[in-house]
C-alpha cells in the first residue's frame, strides 16, 4: 500500500514547479536567489513535515527565513569581528 500524503520534500518540489513562470520572469541573479530560498526549505525538512500538514507553503516560507536569518547572523557577527580588528590596528 502507496503514501497517500506527499512527503515536505515533495510538497517543496511541488512548490517550486508551481512557481516556475515567476521565477522565469525573474532576473538570471535573482532566479539563482530565488532556487536558493527553495534549496534553503530543504533544510529543515523534518521540522517543516510536522507543519506541512495543514499548510505546507507557510512552513517552506519559515524555513526559508530562519537560513535567511543565520546567514545575516553570520555576516553581522564577521562585520562586528573585522570592525574590532580594524579598531585594535588604529589603535596605538
Amino acid at each position: 500500500m502507496g503514501r497517500t500524503l506527499a512527503t515536505f520534500t515533495q510538497l517543496i518540489d511541488q512548490e517550486w514547479s508551481a512557481w516556475q513562470s515567476f521565477r522565469r520572469a525573474l532576473r538570471k541573479e535573482d532566479q539563482d536567489h530565488f532556487d536558493a530560498l527553495f534549496r534553503a526549505a530543504k533544510y529543515h525538512v523534518a521540522a517543516g513535515s510536522y507543519a506541512s500538514k495543514s499548510a505546507p507553503f507557510e512552513a517552506m516560507i519559515v524555513a526559508m527565513l530562519i537560513e535567511s536569518y543565520k546567514t545575516n547572523a553570520l555576516l553581522e557577527a564577521r562585520v562586528l569581528r573585522l570592525e574590532a580588528f580594524l579598531t585594535e590596528r588604529k589603535s596605538p
